[in-house]
């Protein structure tokens, strides 16, 4: 319906929004104190997604490729150079670049043209992230199958244990979806602003951060 949040954004809106007093010297841990100075550089970013068009002018380099598919014998790995069959990729990667300009971006596309995929593609595409030396996961996609809750919880522990960093968008629609709901994930929730540099911080599980 119009005029309706994202169901997870409930938590960041004014009223409900939490603030913490200031905590010495927490308050002064800002934006400038963790991000001052970096590039991204010598950090390997996945996106898990429609694909990667190193062509884009906001993206430029794109440092490897893997499109998963399902063939009739099982799932197929191509590691050719791909573009972006829908563009959800490409705008993920654009933002990713314009925060770390010198990260290496990693195209790992499981989603078709409709932008939708099945759920063991989508597996497979978080355990080759995983396997191959990524450091940040970029998942703007989730399922609420409960059939993929073991799974994905299973590569989501992985990941946190080999000091993989996964970052999932929390489903649009009331109820849980995985990966974002795992207490191993960073789980972002759609906001109605447009500052792509203000984020909102939740203590309440399942969803941290709103931006």
């Amino acid at each position: 319906m119009r005029g309706l949040r994202p169901a997870w954004s409930s938590a960041f809106t004014p009223e409900a929004l939490r603030r913490l007093d200031p905590i010495l010297p927490l308050d002064d841990v800002d934006r400038e104190w963790a991000w001052g100075g970096s590039t991204g550089k010598g950090v390997k970013v996945a996106v898990v997604d429609s694909g990667v068009d190193a062509g884009h002018p906001t993206i430029g380099e794109v440092n490897g490729y893997v499109a998963i598919s399902e063939g009739p014998g099982g799932l197929v790995y191509d590691t050719e150079p791909h573009g972006d069959v829908f563009g959800h990729g490409n705008a993920c990667a654009g933002i990713i670049r314009a925060l770390a300009p010198e990260c290496e971006i990693y195209s790992v596309r499981v989603l078709g043209p409709n932008l939708s995929g099945r759920g063991s593609v989508f597996a497979a595409g978080l355990r080759w992230a995983v396997e191959n030396g990524m450091n940040v996961c970029n998942l703007s996609l989730s399922t609420s199958k409960k059939d993929f809750f073991g799974v994905l919880h299973e590569l989501a522990d992985r990941a946190y244990f080999g000091n993989v960093m996964l970052v999932a968008s929390a489903n649009n629609m009331p109820g849980a979806s995985y990966p974002a709901t795992y207490a191993s994930v960073f789980s972002v929730a759609a906001l109605d602003f447009k500052n792509p540099y203000l984020f909102y911080y939740n203590p309440d599980p399942p969803v941290e951060f709103g931006a």
